[in-house]
This record gives structure tokens, sequence and C-alpha cells, in this order.
């Protein structure tokens, strides 16, 4: 499920009248110079590193995990999808099915017939238009659009690839110093119990970007510690290399059933560990009895009717020897109407000196 990346996006791209329409204002998100001075990359954050995953690959040139915000939602906007395509499929089958009752003299009233059969080919033609023109704004989150937002480090190039759809910003290259961890430290804070995955931000006093781009990787979690082993494992391997680290099981791009069971399962155990009371227990277990399968199957449908897209011939190479260094992203990659929407967003992202309280001009204004 991309709502998440959408929405950050949608955040920063929204054009300014369209903005204005929506009734949306602009919100602060400025951080003090220490933060955005820092270089993360350089400091250890925990002796137990581990690659808690799930990751697609992993060798001496690169690892590449899964990345996106709410995976483990996905499921529910598929089944709610499929049920309002069913709408004008049932239909259509309605109007198919009088069309050859009349056309094998199975149907005595003619005229009923044929306004049977203009009725369900308006309801079709209706809502498969509502479907295409509209409502794909909606199923795009889960159907038809990439399986997987992936995220690859490239230890020779010390460079980040994120793999998004289009309307998520689509591929991004930047610098791998210019991370910024944002679940602790520094720019975050330990969050524990929240259910959230690890979160990267790339601000943009680091990048040149006009606005942060930010990518959630790995699983979920109710471990604060979790976001620092996985973030120290994919440091230390970036920095010193994958000699010393534990080796991670690697997953298949391919739609599994079960892939979808664990992410849906621990916010279920950890509801039923603190359940109040015994009866709000008794009343969990067979909610969850229902739910787990409904979501697990729902996540499996999602990703059969998604697909996987290689990266780009220059990613794929990149790290090889004399191939080229692939190009960070820069605010000409994108459409000029992107552009001057990213410009108006940029106010948002200042940077204020702790030590004068003044906002630091660092070409974002």
């Amino acid at each position: 499920m991309y709502v998440g990346e959408f929405l950050l996006w949608f955040g920063s791209a929204i054009k300014a009248e369209t903005r204005k329409k929506l009734k949306m204002g602009y919100t602060s998100g400025d951080m003090t110079l220490k933060e955005v001075q820092k270089n993360y990359t350089q400091e250890s954050v925990s002796n137990n590193p581990r690659p808690i995953g799930p990751y697609y690959a992993y060798n001496d040139r690169y690892l590449e995990i899964r990345g996106g915000m709410f995976e483990n939602f996905r499921g529910i906007l598929s089944w709610i999808s499929l049920l309002i395509f069913l709408i004008p499929c049932f239909s259509g089958y309605l109007g198919l099915n009088t069309l050859l009752k009349l056309y094998n003299h199975e149907r005595d009233n003619i005229i009923s017939g044929i306004f049977s059969i203009t009725f369900h080919s308006i309801i079709v033609i209706l809502l498969t238009y509502l479907c295409i023109r509209y409502f794909r704004y909606i199923y795009r989150f889960e159907l038809f659009t990439i399986r997987h937002i992936r995220v690859r480090f490239n230890r020779v190039t010390r460079q980040v690839y994120i793999q998004r759809p289009k309307y998520c910003g689509g591929t991004v290259v930047f610098k791998w110093e210019h991370i910024m961890p944002a679940n602790f430290g520094e720019t975050g804070s330990d969050m524990g119990g929240t259910n959230v995955v690890n979160l990267f931000t790339f601000h943009p006093y680091k990048t040149g970007f006009p606005v942060a781009q930010s990518v959630g990787i790995g699983k979920n979690t109710y471990n604060p510690q979790d976001y620092k082993d996985e973030w120290e494992f994919i440091r230390r391997y970036m920095e010193h290399g994958p000699e010393n680290l534990p080796k991670p099981r690697l997953s298949t791009h391919l739609p599994m059933p079960f892939h979808g069971f664990e992410g849906h399962i621990k916010p279920m155990i950890h509801a039923l560990k603190n359940a109040p009371t015994a009866w709000v227990y008794l009343l969990l277990v067979p909610v969850f009895l229902i739910l787990l399968p409904f979501y697990t199957v729902g996540y499996f449908i999602s990703e059969c009717l998604c697909w996987q897209p290689r990266w780009s011939k220059i990613i794929r190479q990149a790290g090889q020897m004399g191939k080229p260094i692939p190009k960070e992203t820069t605010l000409a990659d994108y459409p000029p109407n992107i552009q001057q929407a990213l410009l108006d967003s940029r106010l948002q992202w200042c940077v204020r000196d702790e030590k004068t309280g003044k906002f630091v001009d660092y070409g974002n204004s």
C-alpha cells in the first residue's frame, strides 16, 4: 500500500492553485543546523547489527531491501477494489446472458430484453469509465502497480536508489552520506510501540533538492531497538563491507501466499498481549481468526495483480568496472509543472541555527 509515499509526495508536489482549492497551508518542517549538518553514516548506534529484512539482494556491490510504509495494511484496499470491479462485471454478465437468450429465442418478451441489455450496457460503460478515469487514483495504491518499493544501497558508488511508482515521486538517486535516520537519534525519537517501519530522510540541506524525500524500509516493529539494529547492519555494510556481518535470508519478488501473514499477525498478537481484560481478549480472538485470512488473501491478490519492474540499466550496472555512476536526482528530472510545485513547497524545509535562533539561508529560500 503506497498511501504514505503518495501523501508525502503529494504534500510537496501539489500545485499552488490546487493547494488553495483544498485549503491546504504550508506546514513548517524546520530542523536545527546541528541535525542537518551531522553525517549519520559515521556513528554506530548498536552493537548488534541485524538484517531483519526482507532483503532481495546481498553481495559485495549492493544490498537491496523492501520499502513501503504501510505494507501491514496491504490487502484491505484490494478487496474493496475487487468488489467495486465486480459490479460492472456482474452487470455485463446479466446483459450478455439476456442477449444470448434473445438470440436463441429463449425469451418471449423482446422489449423487456432490449431494455435490460440497454440498462446493463449503460451500467458497464459508466462504471468502467469512472473506474478508469477516477477510481484508478485509489486502486493503484495496491493493484496494477509496482509490487514492492525497493531500496538499493550500493557501497561501490556510495549511493542509495529508491524505486517507487511515478505518482509517489518515481525512482530517485541520492548520496549515501546524505541519509538521515528519522526514528531515532538526532532527527527523531525511539518510536517504541508504534508498529512502523524504519524511516529515513534525505533533507534538502544535504541533497540540494527543494524538498525532503523520505523512504521507509523493512518490516513494521513494536521494538525501537530493531530500528537501530537494522540501520547499524546497513551502515556497517556500506562503510566496511559484508565481512563480519550476518548474511540475510533473501526473499523472492514473486507473489507468495505467506508474505502477508507475518505483517498482519504481529499487530494482532500485540493487541492480544495488551488486552486490558480477559473479556476483551476472548472477544479479540474470534475477530482475528476472521480478519487474518481476509488480510492475508487480500495481500496475495495484490501481489498477483502487480509487477516488479527492473531497475534501469545504469542502476543495474552501477559499481561495475568501467560503468558510469548514476546521476543524482535533481529538480530538472521532473516536468516543469512539478518543478514549480516543488519550488513552492521548499519553504517548508527551513533550517534553524540553534545558537542564534535564526533561519539559515542555504539556497532553499
